[in-house]
């Protein structure tokens, strides 16, 4: 989980950054090279229990160091988002960093998307409006949070899902939680259900689906930072490092 030091280096490094970029590139219509310059992202999918904000983490220092330059990636999950959510400053700062075709998609992404779900859906807005204005400034790392589900018409994206056997998941958290394996386990069951039903049923998109996806990882079987360096090598392939 980061700290809070963290989260302010995070936040304010990049926002610095993208006000300066802005106006570079703050026309009404986006030019293919423009399209280009636009800095990639990567969504993080994960089953509950995979440490996936320690991948994030290892992945965000790992491209730092591949591909030195500003903003730095960072790594976003549930904490930073939600700070970001709940602190008006920041997130008006982080809106103004927008060009105007991006603002534009975003408004038509609320008003075509929103409009037809029902209550338990559009408290998610915020959400929604925060991880756009994440991606669409780029390089971050999405952890979680339907990232994919939210991006999933955006140039430059990169999405990843991770997975382990469920005894791996379940000797992890016991450890990491100091608790019973029978106690992870029954955490594990409850929080995967949770995400995967809500996604499913409401936004009618399935996680599990690995058409969804760029790559798909069983993190049992690698280090954190071979999966790191697994996923740098995708976004290389890409063309987006």
């Amino acid at each position: 989980m980061p700290s809070k030091n963290i989260m302010e280096t995070y936040i304010n490094g990049q926002v610095k950054f993208w006000e300066k970029q802005k106006e570079k590139i703050d026309t009404s219509q986006i030019k293919k090279e423009e399209v280009k310059k636009q800095l990639p992202f990567i969504t993080i999918s994960r089953e509950y229990g995979c440490g996936a904000y320690e991948i994030g983490k290892k992945l965000a220092d790992f491209l730092n160091e591949k591909s030195a330059g500003t903003p730095p990636w960072a790594a976003y999950d549930k904490e930073l988002l939600e700070k970001i959510m709940n602190d008006m400053g920041i997130s008006s700062s982080l809106a103004e960093t927008l060009t105007n075709n991006a603002k534009k998609a975003l408004t038509n992404l609320l008003q075509t998307s929103f409009s037809k779900f029902p209550s338990q859906v559009t408290i998610y807005k915020k959400l929604v409006e925060t991880e756009r204005l994440l991606a669409t400034n780029g390089k971050v790392i999405l952890i979680g949070r339907a990232g994919n589900v939210i991006t999933k018409d955006m140039e430059k994206g990169y999405n990843v899902r991770i997975v382990a056997d469920k005894k791996w998941k379940v000797n992890r958290l016991a450890a990491l939680m100091k608790i019973k394996e029978k106690e992870a386990e029954k955490i594990i069951d409850a929080k995967d259900k949770e995400r995967n039903l809500f996604i499913k049923e409401y936004v009618k998109f399935d996680v599990t689906d690995p058409h969804h996806y760029h790559l798909f990882i069983n993190v049992a079987r690698h280090t954190e930072k071979e999966v790191a360096e697994i996923i740098a090598k995708g976004l290389e392939k890409k063309g987006f490092i």
